[in-house]
């Protein structure tokens, strides 16, 4: 009497896991969910990474940001406090 073997099921919930120099991003799929896609995607982005060259903002500089734009908004009321 031969054994049977039984097909081994496939796994319902897996990940693919993408690295590339700036990012890493994570695909979660679930096939109770759906058969046709990705149920999450996730993207990580490295800790050195800039996406768009923005330099990042000081609290000094915010500070001075916002003084000027109180400023602006005084010059443009005619608002003077100097007297």
């Amino acid at each position: 009497m031969p054994f049977e073997k039984k097909p081994e099921p496939k796994p319902t919930k897996y990940e693919y896991v993408f690295e590339d120099d700036e990012s890493i991003s994570i695909w979660k799929y679930n096939s109770k969910i759906t058969t046709n896609g990705p149920v999450e995607v996730e993207y990580k982005w490295k800790k050195n990474f800039n996406p768009w060259g923005q330099k990042k903002k000081t609290l000094g500089d915010l500070a001075k940001e916002q003084k000027k734009k109180k400023n602006l908004e005084k010059s443009q009321l005619g608002i003077d406090y100097s007297s």
